[in-house]
């Protein structure tokens, strides 16, 4: 019988902890909902055409739903030069708001770059990447 009532009250522990954590929505939303629609991001930069050593915009726009995601659990940019292993580095975006993330770059030597886009936006993370090229 002790067995029984050491069962019971374990059970009721454990369903008592699981209801604290299904209130809470994420970025406004049902954490459910944002489990089943898939985020989208699209990575681009301006200007499209860089230069070395001018300046470049790059910006992630995160949606789901077909609405703006204010507010990402993370936005990290990835930039390696393709056949300089030392050149890596990772940094994180800017939340310009409407879903924008941001990160301003000057890049100084021309040649082929793997930008990559980290988000993360509950339980989904995805990795877009584009190949830049910047000339002289």
């Amino acid at each position: 019988m002790r067995k029984y009532g050491f069962i019971a009250l374990l059970l009721l522990a454990v369903w008592s902890i699981a209801g604290c954590g299904s209130g809470g929505g994420h970025a406004g939303m049902d954490m459910s909902e944002s489990m089943m629609d898939p985020v989208q991001v699209d990575l681009s930069w301006m200007p499209e055409q860089a230069k070395a050593g001018d300046q470049v915009t790059i910006e992630v726009n995160v949606t789901q739903k077909d609405k703006p995601v204010e507010k990402a659990d993370e936005v990290m940019i990835e930039i390696s030069k393709e056949g300089d292993s030392g050149s890596h580095e990772k940094v994180a975006a800017q939340n310009a708001g409407g879903g924008k993330y941001t990160l301003d770059k000057t890049f100084e030597q021309a040649g082929t770059y793997s930008i990559t886009s980290h988000v993360t936006v509950g339980p989904q993370h995805t990795m877009p990447t584009k190949k830049l090229t910047v000339t002289e």
